[in-house]
């Protein structure tokens, strides 16, 4: 059984607009047996899927206490992850809002139960960055005995079988052990997810298999919002919506760096 979950809470239409083409997408290419999750307090916006997916209603306390005292990053993320692997299961997949399944997902979890662990990609090595604030976070991080391989990792998407949970208590451990000791980034829970679970030699990209669209969110944002509105106008189904999305995928760039000008505007701006 491979469960895929995903947190959705607040009252920004847009990630529920989001979470929901997410749900399609999965519909669409994730293998059975699964089971979907979304960690939710609005459970209203996920009628449409009915039976298809379960509801893990998130109240305000439960967020409070998953956030912990150093709520400096989404450090909710990782109570997520290691609260999701229940015994007997095989594996994890954590997705947030802002991801697509972009091909059948066979191969990837056959790879998963084989041993492999996923983030979405490395984004760079902590010791090579150039980047003013990257450097100062790894003189940070090299004091306290950081690796010169150690990588910073996108979580848009977190596999992990179920056998691997101590890695998440670990990585947790570290995200409160950096906080204590004055750390404050606003990666630290990729980071901390990216190092421990890199550290095994096991870890691997699934963007291969997932778009995670976080540069390009106005974009992907606007081809959602037309996906929806036509399968709700048309009366679709959760089957018929999947059978459209893999006919006819959102097919964007999953970032979209500004132009100079753009740039020029945003510093203007801030005069």
């Amino acid at each position: 059984m491979t469960r895929y979950i995903t947190l959705a809470y607040g009252d920004a239409s847009a990630t529920y607009r989001q979470s929901l083409m997410l749900l399609v997408s999965l519909a669409a290419h994730a293998p059975e047996p699964s089971e979907v999750v979304v960690v939710t307090d609005r459970p209203d916006r996920f009628v449409w899927f009915g039976t298809r997916i379960e509801i893990d209603y998130l109240d305000a306390g439960r967020l409070e206490r998953w956030r912990g005292p150093n709520p400096f990053s989404m450090r909710h993320k990782l109570e997520l992850a290691r609260a999701s692997i229940v015994s007997g299961r095989q594996e994890v997949v954590l997705l947030d809002a802002d991801v697509l399944a972009r091909r059948p997902l066979g191969p990837f979890i056959e790879k998963l139960r084989a041993g492999d662990l996923f983030m979405h990609k490395r984004e760079y090595i902590l010791s090579e960055t150039r980047r003013v604030g990257n450097r100062k976070l790894w003189r940070e991080l090299k004091k306290r005995g950081f690796r010169d391989d150690d990588g910073m990792w996108n979580s848009g998407v977190l596999a992990v079988p179920s056998a691997d949970r101590a890695l998440l208590e670990e990585a947790l451990n570290m995200y409160d052990e950096l906080g204590a000791d004055g750390v404050r980034h606003f990666a630290t829970e990729q980071l901390v997810e990216g190092v421990v679970l890199g550290r095994t030699g096991r870890l691997k990209a699934a963007e291969d298999w997932f778009t995670h669209y976080w540069g390009n969110k106005s974009g992907y944002d606007a081809e959602i919002s037309r996906f929806l509105a036509d399968a709700f106008i048309d009366g679709l189904s959760v089957k018929d919506a999947a059978e459209r999305y893999r006919e006819n995928p959102i097919d964007l760039p999953p970032e979209v760096r500004p132009t100079p000008l753009q740039k020029l505007r945003k510093r203007i701006g801030r005069v």
